[in-house]
């Protein structure tokens, strides 16, 4: 017999997705509560945000330089 793989934090993610998403009536008492009170994070701040143009461009002429 096999076992079933164990979740990644990834898939229960998309597990909870598609449960929020699946057979909820937007009327319906729980699916009101839902909306309000289970928050989804906040999406996150891609890497490009947060690096510089400058710093980039100086790690290239570095490269360069060792050539």
């Amino acid at each position: 017999m096999t076992s079933k793989r164990p979740l990644t934090k990834r898939s229960v993610q998309k597990l909870a997705e598609r449960e929020r998403a699946t057979g909820l009536d937007p009327e319906d008492a729980a699916a009101q509560w839902l909306h309000e009170n289970d928050r989804q994070p906040p999406p996150p701040v891609p890497k490009s945000a947060t690096k510089s143009k400058t710093l980039h461009r100086w790690r290239q002429q570095q490269q360069r330089n060792k050539n």
